[in-house]
This record gives C-alpha cells, sequence and structure tokens, in this order.
C-alpha cells in the first residue's frame, strides 16, 4: 500500500485500497497447487496405461480428490492450505501445544514474562529513566509500548480532518526512511465500565463535604444525570515500536553497546515518533514503565482482573500481579484465557470502493463490549517495493500472454490489479513511502453465548465498514498474539 502525499493538505478525499495480490507460477496457481494438480493427472496417465479404462476408473477416486485439492478454494484460500492449518493443529493438540498451564512451584526467571510459547523469551528492561522495554532476544527486536491519546477524528471538521490524515501519511513514509524500525502497531483498546464506575469517580473527585448542604439546581442536574447514565466504554490507545537489533547493530555499538546502547538507540526512535505524531493531534502521554506493561498484558489475559489499564498506573498490588495468564486453552475458533473467550479476526479484505478517512469507525466503537482494533505496520524499503513491483507486473505479463494463448480475455478483476500496480510504481518513482498493513479484531466475553453475540454484532459492524472479516481458525493463538497483545507482531 502507497502512502502518498497531496500536495493539497486541506481538501479531505476518498482513498482506494488496493488487493490483496493472489500471484502463482501458473494460472493463478500457488506451487502446491499445481504439485496436487500433476499428481492428479500422473496417477490417472499412470493408472490408464497399465490397466486400461478400467484402472483409470478404479483410481478415479485418488486422481479426482488429488486434481480438486490443487484448485479448489475456499473462502479464496485453497484447500491445501486449510489441511495444512489443520494437520498442524492436530500435531499441536497432540503434543499438548494448545493447553497452557501456570507452575507456581516452578523458580521464574527475574524480568522474563510468564507467557506461552515463544513469548516466554520476552524480557522486561528498565530504562535510566524509569520506563522499560521488551527484548525478544531470539528475534533480535527490541520493543517500547507508549500510551497515546488524540481528539476524535469523528469530532474535528474537514480541514483539520484532511491535515490529520497528511500527517499521519507522512509518518507512515518516513518509516521507510528509517532502516532500524522493523514496524509499528496501533492498538484501540476498547474496555467497557458499568454504571456504578461513574458515579464512584464523581464521589472521589467530589469531596462529600461539598455536597453535604442544600444541592444547587446545577448539582441536582448532574447527579440525576449520572443516576440516568449506562455503562461508559473507555479507549485505550496504545503504540508498539518494534527496534530490529540487527540492522540497528552499527547504531547500538557506536551509542555504547549492550542493554546501553539498545536503550540510547530505542529512546531516539521513540522521540522521533513521538514528535512525529505530534503533528497529527497525537500526544504520547507516557513511555509505559514495568508496572504499566504488566498491568496491560494482564488485563488482556484476565479481564475480570482489573478494571482499567489506566487506573492503577502507580498501584503497588498491581505490580505484583503476575503478567501472564493462569491458563491457556486454543480451540479451533475461539481461545480460553482465564476469565475470557477471545476471537480474533483478520480484515481480509479492505474496502473496494472509494471511501473517505474515518471508514473504521464502526469497528472501532461498536457494542458495548471489550475489543480491540489493531493494525500492524511494516514499511517497506523503496529497493525492496520496486523489486516487488517487477515481480507483479512480470506475473501480469506471464498470463497476458497464456490468455492470449488459450483465446482467454482478462477479467475485470485482473485489469484492476494490473492497474494498480502500475499506479504503485508512479507513486513510489514519484518519491511516496510504501507501507503493509495488516489490521486484526479482537473481541472477548466472560462466556461462549456472549462470544457468539458479539461476534455477530462486529459481523454487522464490518458490513458497515465495507471490509471482510476472516476468522482465524487453526490460529487463535497465534491471532491472539498479534491482534491483543501489545509486542507488534503480526507481520515478518
Amino acid at each position: 500500500m502507497v502512502i502518498p502525499v497531496s500536495e493539497n493538505s486541506r481538501a479531505l478525499e476518498a482513498v482506494k485500497f488496493p488487493r490483496y495480490e493472489r500471484r502463482g507460477l501458473f494460472m493463478g496457481l500457488k506451487w502446491y497447487q499445481l504439485l496436487f494438480l500433476a499428481g492428479g493427472v500422473l496417477v490417472a496417465s499412470t493408472a490408464s496405461t497399465v490397466s486400461g479404462p478400467a484402472g483409470l476408473f478404479a483410481s478415479g477416486p485418488m486422481w479426482l480428490a488429488l486434481i480438486l485439492l490443487g484448485l479448489l478454494q475456499y473462502s479464496r484460500i485453497p484447500y491445501p492450505v486449510w489441511a495444512s492449518h489443520a494437520a498442524l493443529f492436530v500435531v499441536r493438540m497432540a503434543t499438548k501445544q494448545t493447553r497452557f498451564l501456570v507452575r507456581p512451584e516452578r523458580a521464574a526467571l527475574a524480568g522474563r514474562l510468564a507467557l506461552p510459547g515463544g513469548l516466554g523469551n520476552l524480557e522486561v528492561r528498565r530504562t535510566s529513566r524509569g520506563e522499560s522495554f521488551m527484548v525478544d532476544a531470539r528475534g533480535r527486536e527490541a520493543i517500547a509500548v507508549l500510551r497515546c491519546s488524540t481528539r476524535s477524528f469523528a469530532l474535528l471538521d474537514a480541514d483539520d480532518k484532511a491535515w490529520a490524515v497528511q500527517s499521519w501519511s507522512r509518518v507512515q513514509a518516513g518509516l521507510a526512511q528509517r532502516s532500524s524500525v522493523a514496524r509499528i502497531a496501533v492498538q484501540d483498546h476498547t474496555v467497557p465500565y458499568p454504571s456504578s464506575a461513574l458515579r464512584d469517580f464523581y464521589d472521589r473527585i467530589v469531596p462529600n463535604a461539598d455536597r453535604d448542604g442544600e444541592l444547587t439546581w446545577g448539582q441536582r442536574a448532574y447527579e440525576d444525570l449520572i443516576s440516568a447514565a449506562g455503562s461508559a466504554m473507555s479507549h485505550d490507545l496504545l503504540l508498539t515500536l518494534v527496534v530490529d537489533t540487527a540492522k540497528a547493530r552499527r547504531r547500538i555499538r557506536e551509542s555504547g553497546g549492550g542493554l546501553v546502547g539498545v536503550e540510547r538507540v530505542l529512546r531516539l526512535e521513540v522521540e522521533a515518533m513521538t514528535t512525529a505524531l505530534g503533528t497529527h493531534y497525537v500526544r504520547v502521554e507516557e513511555w509505559l514503565p514495568e508496572a504499566g506493561i504488566l498491568d496491560v498484558v494482564r488485563g488482556v489475559f484476565d479481564p475480570g482482573a482489573l478494571a482499567s489499564p489506566q487506573q492503577n498506573d502507580g498501584d503497588s498490588k498491581v505490580q505484583s500481579l503476575p503478567a501472564g495468564p493462569m491458563a491457556v486453552v486454543e480451540h479451533w475458533s475461539y481461545l480460553r484465557t482465564d476469565t475470557g473467550f477471545h476471537q480474533t479476526f483478520w480484515i481480509a479484505e479492505w474496502p473496494r470502493q472509494k471511501v473517505f478517512p474515518g471508514f473504521l469507525h464502526p469497528l472501532i466503537y461498536v457494542g458495548d463490549f471489550r475489543h480491540t482494533v489493531t493494525e500492524v505496520i511494516r514499511a517497506v524499503p523503496t529497493t525492496e517495493a520496486l523489486r516487488d513491483i517487477r515481480s507483479a507486473q512480470e506475473a501480469h505479463e506471464t498470463r497476458r500472454r497464456i490468455n492470449t494463448r488459450f483465446d482467454r480475455p482478462l477479467t475485470r478483476e485482473q485489469r484492476a490489479e494490473e492497474e494498480e500496480v502500475a499506479q504503485r510504481e508512479e507513486e513510489i518513482v514519484a518519491g511516496h513511502g510504501d507501507v503493509r498493513p495488516a489490521a486484526y479484531v479482537t473481541i472477548t466475553a466472560p462466556t461462549l453465548e456472549d462470544l457468539a453475540r458479539h461476534r455477530q454484532e462486529l459481523e454487522s459492524a464490518a458490513a458497515g465498514a465495507f471490509v471482510e472479516l476472516r476468522l482465524l481458525a487453526g490460529q487463535q493463538w497465534a491471532a491472539f498474539v498479534a491482534g491483543g497483545l501489545p509486542v507488534g507482531r503480526g507481520l515478518r
């Protein structure tokens, strides 16, 4: 996806998203599809040669199954991919990798997050100023989590919306110039609060001494409004910045080496991101300390443990809580943790028609249940983007020659793909940045019945946002890590 920067930054324009390209080696088929197809043809021809028509008919179920596996798709995903997901999930179930239980009797390494799977390798390190960052030694990454605040985009006027969009385009275009930044992840955690939360907050802020006497008409009206208020929704906006320590090796060495060098390089990137976000009407409230990271992680795994991710930042009780879950059970279509059931969806198709910025509002503000909308963005270097464009153009040219030989016309979808690739090349040559986004939506509920109801509301909201959601069946744990946790996973 190319991020163009318009010269007229005060004109709000509709944008069009490119389609996910589905290129293949031959006739749009991937290598594994061609392998199944060739296997079916080989079985059919061998049986016909050896035993004649009788052998061809007897081996029909085998070669027909192989050919269908190579040709058929479900939800635009080839059957071999579904088969590989199912086989991998069965193997993980057999080896008990879909269940995680905490062993309290085992000693825990200091500074390590008690998380399942490969996330257990994440180490939390404290900076010289009190902030914290996570280090993934195996993945060679350093991760900083920033809590941000911003004005509601829906409440801005047209000029301010246009300026915010252009500023965000410049933020993403600037990522391509900073090779040490592997990716960023923007998360909007929506947490519902009961109606009593507003009353408790009012009682805490307004002393009882101020309300012992006769209430004024304004105070009486305000208290009546609080009594009539229903549940409220809180939005916690987090930005995860992931630095590739392998690509930043020289900068780390020049900054002192080791964790000291990693901290200095990470701080420079955080300051650059803070400055860039400031032009986008986004203010970085804090670089999360260790207690803040543990608070967010614990709230994701155990929604009933904490009422608010922002309420107890300095509370010693929160710091004593373990960050990881007590138990995790992964099923084919959902994930169960301590006090919640979760489902994670991938935005498989962006709007095919032109839409104005803010089209994701139906997903962000859907329902009165806990959900998280995450977008993981990886900047693509210009050389890599041009190389990918050349590969796409060669694939399109090969498809044209094949269609010409078999006298097959190009479909409208194929023409649209070629036009989008040509437009993408023109914009990159003109100096614009290229990014690859991936978006996920995670919903959370206390019961399976509530989860099914929340899913229906989410799918209705997705139709209003003109996006196509796809449940990541058989991959719920990996999807939950990408869409629910502030670790910046999801794209490699």
